[in-house]
C-alpha cells in the first residue's frame, strides 16, 4: 500500500506561559479543568453521554488548532515577509500548562463520525476548551481565534503584563462602537489604525514594534479624549488584575539507595551501573561497554573507578576493562555512533544486531571487517531503543488501567532517577525536567490490541528553563532566584558556570520554573541530564569567548543513532535483557560504589585480556550533534 503524502510544516515553539495546571482558589488547590463529575463518561438514565475528554495531541482537532494558531502567529509577527508559508505553519504545542478538552454530548448509540476539525464532531454536540488560564477553569478559550490574541501577548510582550493582552479573559470590557439613538457626534471608536492627532496610540508590546501589532485593549486609567458625551452610562472602572502568583516547586523525593544518593551529589561519579558508555580502552582505542561496578578506591589511587564490560558479537566474552577517570569515560549520547566496518552491514541499516549473520561475518563470507567493532555498536543502538522501570514503589488501579509508580528506569542507554533532571524534545531545546514521578500506565487485557505497546510511561514532574539577568557590577552581582526544590547538581553547575559568566557577559544565570507537575510521555524525553562543568566545560569557555549560547545544545538524544527519534521504544523486563548476546551470560550489575573486596589484577584478567586493540584510534572523529 502507497503511504500517505503529507504536508511538511514548518514549527513554531512557544518560550513562555502563564498556563497553570492547578490554581489557588479560595484557600484551597483546584484542577485547572473539568471536573471529575465532569470526566465521568458513564451515561444517564436516557442513555446519553454527557462529559469531558483530553484531546491528544496527534488528534485531529489538536492539530487543527495548532496549525490556525501556528499561521496566526507567523502572520502576525514574521509579516508579508514569510506569506509564502503562512498556511504552512503549526504550533508545536500549546504553551506550558494549557490543555485541550472536548465536550462530547450524545446519546449512546455508538455511532460516531470522524473529527476534522475544532468545531466538527461526531456526536450532537462536540466543541473544543482550551483550559489553563491562570485564573482559574471558568476561564476557558473557546476556539483558536479566541486563545490568539493570548498567544500573540504571550510571544510579543517582554514585560509579560496582563495590562498589554487584548484577550477577553485579561480584558473582559472591550470598548465596541455604539450606534447613538439621536444624530450626533460619532461615539468614539478603537480602531487598529494610528491614533488621531492629540490622542497617543495604545501599545501593546510596552514599546516592541512587531509586524502587526498586539490588537488594543481597554484604554489605561488616564482621561478619556473629549467628545461629545455618550447617551448611555459608563462602564465601571476596573481594577488592575493582581499579578499571577510565582509556581510553587514541587519537593524533590528523598534517595530510597545509597547509588540513589550518590548520583544525586555533584562531581561523584559520572557513569553509573547498567549504563552503556563509551570508554578508553587499555590499549588506547575507545570502546562501548557496560558499567558492571563502580566504586571510590579507598587506598586513594584514584578518585573514581569503573569496571566495564565490553559489547561484542555472541560468539566472543571478551574480558572486563578497567577505567580510573572520567575523561576516559563518556555518555553514549555524547558521541555519534561511527558507521560498521563491514561494507554489508552499511548497505544494510535495516539489520538488527539480532538479525546479523555473526557466523557468516566472522567466516569472511562478506568481506574484511571487525566484528566486535559492529557488534558493539548495533548493540548500543538496539538497547538505545529499550527502557525498563526499576524499583516500584506503588500501584493503583483507575478504571481497569494499572498505573505503576517507578524510582527510576534504564532509559536507553542511560539510567535516570526520580528526583533529577532530564533533558526535554519540548520548548527551547534545552529545557529541563526535574522528575517527581515515574508513571507506567498498564491497559487492562481486553483493551490490548494485537501489536499494540503492553504499557506506556510519563514522567511527571517540574520543567525549568534556562534564563539570564543583568549584572551591572561584576564585582557584586545580584542574587538570582534559588529554592531547595532545585536539584543540587544543577546549583552546583550553574554556580561554575556563572564564575565565567558573569565577568565575561555581566549577566548572571539560573534556572526559571515555568511549569510544575507537567506529565509527559516517555518519547518526549531526549535523556539525562549532564553538567556543563563536568562533560562540556570546553564548549562552555569556547561559547563565551566566541560570544555564542552558553547552554548549547551539545549531547545527542535518544533514538538520534537509529534516526527514530523521538520514540518510545521497547519495554524489557531486566536491563540483562536489555543487553542480550551482547555481553557474556553470566554479566551482572553491581550498585553501592563500595570499595570492592577482591584484588585489581583478579578482575583485570592480565592473562587473558586483548592484545588487538579497537580500530578506534586518536584520528577517528566522534562527532557532535
Amino acid at each position: 500500500m502507497a503511504q500517505q503524502a503529507t504536508t511538511p510544516f514548518w514549527p513554531i515553539f512557544t518560550r513562555k506561559s502563564d498556563g497553570q495546571e492547578i490554581v489557588p482558589q479560595r484557600g484551597a488547590v483546584l484542577k485547572n479543568g473539568p471536573t471529575a463529575q465532569q470526566l465521568d463518561r458513564t451515561p444517564n438514565a436516557q442513555g446519553q453521554c454527557d462529559y469531558y475528554r483530553l484531546i491528544d495531541r496527534d488528534e485531529p482537532k489538536h492539530v487543527d488548532w495548532r496549525k490556525k494558531l501556528g499561521g496566526m502567529l507567523l502572520r502576525e509577527i514574521g509579516g508579508k515577509q514569510y506569506e509564502d508559508k503562512w498556511a504552512q505553519c503549526i504550533l508545536w504545542d500549546f504553551p506550558d500548562g494549557y490543555r485541550l478538552y472536548e465536550h462530547i454530548k450524545s446519546k449512546a448509540d455508538g455511532q460516531t463520525k470522524p473529527v476534522k476539525n475544532h468545531s466538527g464532531g461526531g456526536h450532537d454536540r462536540q466543541d473544543a476548551y482550551l483550559y489553563g488560564y491562570p485564573k482559574g477553569p471558568k476561564k476557558r478559550f473557546r476556539s483558536p481565534v479566541e486563545f490568539f490574541p493570548h498567544l500573540l501577548w504571550l510571544a510579543s510582550d517582554d514585560a509579560t503584563d496582563n495590562d498589554n493582552c487584548s484577550c477577553k479573559m485579561c480584558s473582559p470590557f472591550q470598548l465596541e462602537p455604539e450606534k447613538p439613538p439621536v444624530k450626533a457626534e460619532p461615539a468614539v471608536v478603537i480602531k487598529k489604525e494610528n491614533s488621531p492627532a492629540g490622542t497617543p496610540p495604545v501599545s501593546a508590546t510596552g514599546g516592541r514594534n512587531p509586524a502587526a501589532q498586539i490588537p488594543l485593549r481597554r484604554p489605561s486609567s488616564g482621561p478619556m479624549p473629549t467628545q461629545s458625551p455618550m447617551p448611555t452610562a459608563a462602564a465601571p472602572h476596573q481594577p488592575r488584575p493582581v499579578s499571577n502568583p510565582a509556581p510553587v516547586p514541587t519537593p524533590l523525593p528523598q534517595p530510597r539507595s545509597i547509588d540513589q544518593q550518590v548520583d544525586a551529589q555533584y562531581g561523584k561519579l559520572l557513569a553509573r551501573t547498567g549504563e552503556i558508555t563509551w570508554f578508553h580502552r587499555a590499549q588506547g582505542a575507545w570502546g562501548l561497554g557496560v558499567v558492571t561496578r563502580r566504586w571510590i578506591p579507598k587506598d586513594g589511587s584514584s578518585t573514581r573507578a569503573y569496571l566495564v564490560q565490553p559489547l561484542s558479537h555472541p560468539f566472543d566474552a571478551p574480558p572486563t576493562q578497567l577505567v580510573l577517570d572520567d575523561t576516559k569515560i563518556k555518555p553514549w549520547l555524547a558521541w555519534s555512533a561511527p558507521g560498521c566496518t563491514f561494507p554489508f552491514l552499511n548497505q544494510n541499516e535495516h539489520l538488527t544486531y539480532e538479525q546479523v549473520p555473526w557466523n557468516s561475518l566472522l567466516s569472511g563470507q562478506y568481506g574484511d571487517g571487525n566484528c566486535e567493532v559492529d557488534a558493539s555498536i548495533l548493540a548500543a543502538k538496539a538497547i538505545d531503543t529499550s527502557y525498563t522501570p526499576f524499583e516500584r514503589l506503588k500501584q493503583k488501579f483507575n478504571a481497569g488501567w494499572e498505573e505503576r509508580h517507578w524510582n527510576g528506569i534504564f532509559l536507553g542507554a542511560e539510567k535516570v532517577w526520580n528526583g533529577e533532571p532530564v533533558r526535554l524534545r519540548m520548548g527551547s531545546g534545552t529545557d529541563i525536567m526535574v522528575v517527581t514521578d515515574i508513571i507506567e500506565r498498564v491497559p487492562p487485557p481486553t483493551q490490548t490490541a494485537q501489536n499494540a505497546p503492553s504499557s506506556s510511561v510519563q514522567f511527571v514532574g517540574d520543567v525549568y528553563t534556562y534564563a539570564t539577568m543583568a549584572v551591572s557590577d561584576p564585582a557584586s552581582p545580584p542574587e538570582p532566584p534559588q529554592h531547595a526544590s532545585i536539584p543540587l547538581r544543577m546549583r552546583e553547575d550553574m554556580a561554575w558556570r556563572n564564575r565565567s559568566l558573569v565577568p565575561a557577559t555581566r549577566s548572571i544565570a539560573y534556572w526559571r520554573l515555568i511549569s510544575t507537575q507537567r506529565r509527559l510521555d516517555i518519547s518526549e524525553i531526549k535523556g539525562r541530564w549532564y553538567e556543563t562543568s563536568l562533560v562540556f566545560a570546553n564548549f562552555f569557555n569556547d561559547a563565551i569567548k566566541n560570544k555564542g549560547s552558553p547552554n548549547g545544545t551539545w549531547m545527542n538524544s535518544r533514538g538520534d543513532a537509529t534516526k527514530s527519534a523521538p520514540i518510545s521504544g521497547q519495554r524489557l523486563e531486566t536491563r540483562i535483557i536489555a543487553l542480550g548476546a551482547a555481553v557474556p551470560k553470566d554479566t551482572v550489575t553491581t550498585g553501592g560504589g563500595a570499595d570492592p573486596s577482591f584484588a585489581l589484577d583478579e578482575f583485570m584478567n592480565l592473562d587473558n585480556i586483548d592484545t588487538e586493540p579497537l580500530p578506534f584510534d586518536d584520528q577517528f572523529n566522534f562527532g557532535l550533534q
